[in-house]
């Protein structure tokens, strides 16, 4: 248990450290959005390329890996959609937020807590893992906006196609996969601008979700709050590994797999609400209650995994 509360603490101290700064107006509310967006479209594809152009992937398992994220990613879709189809007195709006609730996951919080948790090999893992469950989660979830709401209803493939391709993380997943895979070496200089970068995206970024905590009427919420936090920290850690277990991953490449699974969802999901005509008063809510209960349910899911 040591080993699981030094490795929580940082993490958990720092969302902690955002939330007190918001709250207590010693930076200005325009600080977060700007953090948000230096961490999104910079700090977190430094450190995705620098990590993923570091270590050979073809001594790794990455076929396995590929197959357990992208298929708990499906299932915890279904899962969602089949709730949804059972309860169709929930609107379309409110839909959205259950299954970006459902779905997402937080990278800030899976990356830092791999590298904390398994070092670098661990986090090496963890962001091939997230490369690969980034562009099919916006996928899916932009589709789920164009499904159930009318504001998305005239989304095109092509625009769908055109907000993949300009997605950061996505970006930086693909440039960090295509060196590796070409046998070459970055410069020395280009390394060591992105890992110092990279360094940066961490407590910035755990600190811009500790700020996003927004607290308020939550039982207005509660259906799509307890239907997306079950999804959310039972069913897809179980999911991720019985199909972890299947594929044979085993020591740090399963307990990585599984991890990526028992985070909170992501604080962009609230912006992506907002911007598509969701319900983005249930998706703080969720935002806020996931990120709350994981300080309980992530020192378990660790436990038992150790």
């Amino acid at each position: 248990m040591t080993t699981i509360a030094d490795a929580l603490t940082p993490v958990l101290a720092l969302i902690l450290v955002g939330f007190v700064i918001q709250r207590t107006g010693f930076l200005p509310p325009t600080f977060w959005p700007s953090a948000e967006k230096l961490t999104y479209f910079l700090l977190m594809p430094a450190t995705l390329i620098h990590n993923l152009a570091g270590k050979s992937i073809g001594s790794l398992p990455w076929q396995k890996i590929l197959l357990t994220v992208e298929g708990a990613t499906l299932a915890s879709a279904v899962l969602v959609l089949l709730w949804w189809l059972m309860n169709r007195n929930m609107g379309g709006a409110v839909f959205t937020s259950l299954f970006q609730g459902g779905v997402r996951f937080n990278t800030f919080v899976a990356l830092a807590l791999a590298e904390n948790l398994y070092g670098r090999d661990g986090l090496f893992l963890a962001a091939l893992g997230a490369g690969f469950m980034i562009i099919l989660i916006n996928v899916l979830c932009v589709s789920a906006f164009s499904l159930a709401v009318k504001n998305g209803a005239g989304i095109s493939l092509k625009r769908l196609a055109g907000d993949l391709l300009r997605n950061p993380l996505i970006i930086g997943c693909v440039i960090g996969v295509g060196v590796n895979a070409s046998g070459l070496k970055l410069p020395v200089a280009i390394d060591g601008i992105l890992a110092l970068g990279g360094k940066a995206a961490f407590p910035v970024g755990l600190m811009a979700v500790g700020a996003a905590y927004r607290a308020g009427n939550l039982m207005l919420h509660w259906q799509p709050l307890m239907a997306s936090s079950i999804v959310q920290f039972l069913c897809k850690p179980l999911i991720a590994w019985g199909l972890a277990s299947y594929f044979g991953l085993t020591g740090v490449a399963l307990s990585v797999a599984v991890l990526l699974f028992s985070v909170p969802t992501a604080p962009s999901a609230y912006i992506l609400s907002r911007q598509m005509g969701g319900d983005h008063d249930s998706m703080a809510a969720i935002i806020t209650v996931q990120t709350c209960l994981s300080f309980i349910t992530l020192p378990v899911t660790i436990w038992l995994l150790t």
